[in-house]
């Protein structure tokens, strides 16, 4: 099983207009736009040392990805380690909710951009308002808390509050 590790920078964007001009800008490549709708699930306590844990389910396209992660603060930016696995049942989630619980349902649009190792994506998460992430994916060679540092400044036009934490953190808090 692959376990995968990105640093992220999250937050408020006040311009998707300016945003999307330095993405251009940069020599970010725009992906595509799409639907997604994210239904996160209660897992049981656990070893915090680990950070906190998550568990969601990814629909887009009539097509699900089964998300596990642990994600923590480190120097001003979430670090996540992953798992993925892809399903086409549509009962997964409704199982899922029997033995979990459902902790919240996230639907958004999602701007994708990709630039080497970087994914960005320009956000409008219903309840919640717009954001910009940009994750920098681990990989050889590459200083991911340099990557970030230098996002941060250059995204500053247009980047309001940082966010910590997750969509089901800010659409929890909305309701």
């Amino acid at each position: 099983m692959n376990v995968h590790l990105n640093r992220e920078l999250k937050a408020y964007c006040n311009d998707f207009t300016t945003a999307r001009r330095l993405l251009r800008d940069h020599g970010a490549a725009f992906v595509e736009v799409k639907e997604q709708v994210d239904h996160y699930y209660r897992l049981p306590p656990a070893d915090s040392a680990d950070g906190t844990r998550r568990l969601k389910l990814r629909v887009e396209h009539g097509k699900g990805e089964l998300i596990y992660y642990c994600e923590g603060q480190e120097r001003g930016a979430r670090t996540s380690r992953f798992q993925t696995a892809s399903t086409d049942d549509p009962m997964m989630g409704d199982v899922l909710a029997a033995a979990l619980g459902l902790s919240a349902i996230v639907r958004k649009q999602r701007e994708l951009w990709r630039k080497d190792n970087v994914v960005f994506n320009l956000d409008t998460v219903e309840g919640v308002g717009q954001i910009l992430e940009v994750e920098v994916q681990a990989q050889d060679g590459c200083d991911i808390d340099l990557q970030i540092t230098e996002y941060q400044r250059f995204f500053a036009p247009c980047l309001g509050n940082h966010i910590v934490g997750s969509n089901e953190d800010l659409v929890a808090a909305s309701h």
